[in-house]
C-alpha cells in the first residue's frame, strides 16, 4: 500500500516539559503505555539508509521530522537535507529553541516547506509555564528568522483549560510574526500527559469559543486554519466554522499517519505505543500486514455505534482512550469528561492535583 506521508521521530530528547506532551515514552510505571521503551537510536548512516528504504517502499511524497525536539539530534541538519532530496515536501515540527538565523537559512536553502512552532498564549509567562521552559521569546525569534529565510511558518495552538481565551492574542502574534497558518489542537493525552487531564483538558464550550475566534480572525487576518487532533462532531458542530478545515483520526482513514522512530520502529500514529514492525529488518509489505490497524478500526465506544459520523470520527482519539483507560473502545477523555463533568474532580483526587 502506498503511504503519502511519513513522520520520522528523530530523537526522544526534548528540553521543554509540556504537561500536555503526548510522547508515549513519557508514560509512568503502571500506565497503559508503560510497556513502550525507547530503543537505542540508529547511527547517522543507518538512519539515512532506513529513510531511503522507507520512502522507496511506501511511495511517500511528504516527510515530517519531529521528536522530541528533532533539532537536538547532532546530525539533524544532515537528515533534513536528505529528506528534501527524497521527497518533494518536508515539514519540521520544532519547539523553537534551536532555530538561530544560520539554521533557518539552511532550512530555506534546502527547500524545507514549512516549520511548525508552538504558541500556547499571547502572554509570555502563561506560555512558558505551559511549556515548562523559558521559551516564548525563542519561539518569536525563530518565527522571524524563518520568515527572513523564506520558510513558511505554522503556528500550533494546543487548547487547554489554562489558556482559555488566549487564541485571539496568539493569532495577533501570528499576524505580526508572519505565520500564515495555524494548526488548532486540543489536548489529546497519551504518555505521561494522562496524569494532567483534570488540570488541562478543555471543555466543549471552550472549543466552540476558540473555533469561533479561529473562524472569524482567520478570515480577517488571512490565516489558514485546520484542526489536527480529532474533535468529535457530537461535541462541536464543525459545519459552523467554514474557514476551519477539520481532520479526524488518520488511522481510521485510507491515508494513515505512519510514524517511524530513531530506532526504526513503526507505529500507526504519534500517540500509538504499539509497534507494527521495524524497517531495519523488515520490509513495508511485512509491516503493513500487521493486523493492528484493521483491529483498531473495529474498536468503537458503545455510545458511538450507529452514529452517522462513526466511520469518519472513529470515536475521537482512541489512542488517547487506550493511554488513559487501557481500552480502545472506552470513550476518550474529552468525551468522557463531557458526559459527566464531575469526573474531573475525581481525576484531580486520583492525581493529587
Amino acid at each position: 500500500m502506498r503511504i503519502p506521508r511519513l513522520d520520522f521521530e528523530l530523537t526522544p530528547a526534548c528540553d521543554h516539559k509540556c504537561g500536555h506532551c503526548y510522547n508515549v515514552w513519557n508514560a509512568s510505571e503502571g500506565d497503559p503505555q508503560a510497556s513502550f521503551t525507547v530503543a537505542p537510536q540508529l547511527s547517522t548512516p543507518d538512519l539515512c539508509a532506513l529513510m531511503r528504504k522507507a520512502v522507496e517502499q511506501t511511495g511517500c511524497e511528504h516527510i515530517t521530522l519531529t521528536g522530541g525536539e528533532p533539532l537536538l539530534r547532532r546530525d539533524a541538519l544532515q537528515l533534513v537535507k536528505l529528506a528534501t532530496e527524497l521527497v518533494p515536501s518536508v515539514q519540521i515540527i520544532s519547539n523553537g529553541s534551536h532555530l538561530p538565523p544560520s539554521t533557518a537559512q539552511f532550512l530555506g536553502e534546502c527547500g524545507v516547506g514549512a516549520v511548525q512552532l508552538t504558541l500556547l498564549a499571547g502572554n509570555r509567562s502563561l506560555h512558558d509555564s505551559l511549556k515548562g521552559a523559558v521559551c516564548f521569546d525563542d519561539t518569536c525569534r525563530a518565527a522571524l528568522n524563518l520568515r527572513d529565510a523564506g520558510v513558511l511558518t505554522q503556528c500550533c495552538f494546543v487548547a487547554m483549560d489554562p489558556n482559555r481565551g488566549q487564541l485571539a492574542s496568539v493569532m495577533e502574534l501570528c499576524l505580526v510574526l508572519g505565520m500564515g497558518q495555524l494548526v488548532y489542537n486540543r489536548m489529546s493525552p497519551s504518555g505521561g500527559a494522562i496524569h494532567n487531564i483534570a488540570r488541562l483538558m478543555p471543555t466543549p464550550d471552550q472549543l466552540d469559543e476558540d473555533l469561533e475566534t479561529l473562524d472569524s480572525l482567520g478570515r480577517e487576518y488571512g490565516i489558514a486554519a485546520a484542526t489536527a487532533m480529532p474533535i468529535p462532531p457530537c461535541l462541536v458542530r464543525a459545519e459552523r466554522y467554514e474557514w476551519v478545515r477539520f481532520g479526524f483520526c488518520s488511522t481510521g482513514t485510507p491515508s494513515p499517519n505512519i510514524v517511524i522512530d530513531g530506532a526504526g520502529n513503526v507505529r500507526s500514529c504519534n500517540l500509538a505505543h504499539g509497534v507494527l514492525g521495524n524497517f531495519v529488518d523488515q520490509d513495508w509489505e511485512q509491516i503493513y500486514a500487521n493486523p493492528y490497524p484493521a483491529d483498531f478500526k473495529k474498536q468503537l465506544p458503545e455510545m458511538c455505534r450507529g452514529c452517522a459520523y462513526a466511520a469518519s470520527c472513529q470515536g475521537g482519539c482512541k489512542e488517547s482512550a487506550f493511554a488513559t483507560f487501557g481500552d480502545l473502545a472506552h470513550p476518550e477523555p474529552l468525551v468522557w469528561l463531557a458526559l459527566d463533568p464531575t469526573r474531573r474532580e475525581r481525576l484531580k483526587r486520583r492525581d493529587g492535583a
